[in-house]
């Protein structure tokens, strides 16, 4: 039988990892007491708190397994797996769910021994079987790297009754060889999930859409995304990146402006890393309508640094452009927002515009508006110095030497 064939590969050995983390909440007390305990009191510890009145309903081990995993103690959360396992067999509990739950932990510390251990008593107690048995079963061989026998899994999976694979199955698959960079074994499982009548979860396309920007399959990746898409399906935030990052790598004209007309469009939720990529490509281009298109997509949302970047960048443009009925809007735009100018040089091509069109009552306006939350600095008021002495502006003159002798600056 193939599952049998599975099971001798199996136990001719395999390891275990664990993940890394703090941990914390309700059950903190027990937690620390089972870090601290030597490992051969940790079955006894939990069969004596599950005595206990507080944890009768005896839900607190899945909680206590996951912590026990973050705070980098995956042998006590074995142990406290193991000790369920024994309480279900003990209790004769027929009911598929639980020695799933187990399982499912031992995905998350690839161990395939323990969790085929579970199944086998699954199995010899003749309880039940069900997709999601075998669905954890799949995902735990697939964290361990035992891809043969993942596959031997799923042909038994199609062999069954009541087991068939369903969407959770091919996502599985469809992560794992993403992860391990194989783009034609990605859309062959892709291919095959749609042939079975199944939708790819979010999760799946992001392993597709991820995985082929990272083998650098750009119309692979592409033509993921647009079915995406045309499915209905709003991307998050990973595939957003890799969506950019695609766009960026091809080259192509509008790259940028045509991304945030989609995202515009679609609603999309960009993340702060995404949007500060998007600042720094905007700024570098000097392309204004991207820029402008960027602000009103992220003003009042990720993060007040890149809105402020922009801000500045677009005044720094209309600016330099001598488009001074914008560069007002701009920058009045800038200021009822709530966002303050952050150096002198963005202050200083606004006073500089301001002379070169000879708009010094503006200019004036502008300094006012200006000088209750902005310290001029020495190179701002030589600036305005030499651009009074220019235009043979005294009395103007007069009044900012004034204020450079009361700064100290003169």
């Amino acid at each position: 039988m193939a599952l049998a064939a599975a099971r001798r590969r199996l136990w001719r050995g395999m390891g275990t990892a664990a993940a890394a983390a703090a941990a914390s909440g309700t059950e903190g007390t027990l937690l620390a007491r089972l870090v601290s305990e030597p490992e051969s009191r940790v079955k006894a510890t939990m069969e004596e708190v599950a005595s206990s009145a507080q944890h009768r309903d005896g839900g607190f081990w899945e909680p206590l397994a996951a912590a026990l995993l973050r705070a980098s103690s995956p042998t006590k959360a074995h142990l406290v797996l193991e000790w369920k396992l024994e309480k279900l067999l003990k209790e004769e509990i027929h009911d598929c769910g639980p020695y799933s739950t187990i399982i499912h932990f031992c995905a998350q510390t690839r161990n395939a021994a323990l969790a085929m251990r579970v199944f086998e008593c699954v199995e010899a107690r003749g309880i039940h079987l069900n997709t999601g048995i075998f669905n954890a079963l799949v995902n735990t061989f697939l964290s361990a790297g035992d891809l043969l026998s993942a596959m031997t899994l799923y042909e038994t999976m199609e062999d069954m009754d009541g087991c068939k694979p369903d969407s959770t199955t091919y996502d599985a698959f469809i992560s794992a060889f993403s992860l391990l960079g194989s783009g034609h074994a990605m859309m062959s499982w892709y291919v095959a999930a749609k042939n079975a009548g199944f939708t790819p979860s979010i999760q799946a396309f992001e392993s597709l859409i991820t995985g082929f920007v990272r083998l650098n399959k750009l119309d692979d990746a592409k033509t993921v995304f647009e079915e995406m898409i045309s499915l209905g399906i709003k991307p998050n935030s990973a595939i957003l990146e890799a969506n950019l990052e695609m766009l960026s790598r091809k080259e192509e004209a509008n790259t940028v402006r045509d991304f945030l007309k989609r995202v515009s469009d679609g609603n999309w939720e960009l993340n702060k890393a995404t949007v500060g990529r998007l600042t720094r490509i905007c700024l570098d281009g000097g392309e204004i309508d991207e820029m402008e298109q960027l602000l009103s997509l992220i003003q009042n949302g990720t993060d007040l640094s890149f809105e402020t970047q922009l801000h500045h960048g677009i005044i720094r443009f209309y600016a330099k452009a001598d488009r001074l009925a914008d560069m007002e809007d701009a920058f009045c735009r800038m200021l009822d927002n709530g966002v303050m100018f952050m150096c002198p040089e963005d202050v200083e091509v606004i006073i500089c515009s301001y002379f070169r069109h000879k708009e010094f009552d503006r200019l004036d306006l502008f300094l006012n508006r200006i000088q209750s939350f902005f310290k001029l600095n020495r190179s701002t008021y030589d600036i305005l110095v030499s651009g009074y002495r220019k235009f043979d502006l005294h009395e103007r003159l007069h009044l900012t030497i004034n204020d450079m002798r009361q700064a100290g600056l003169a």
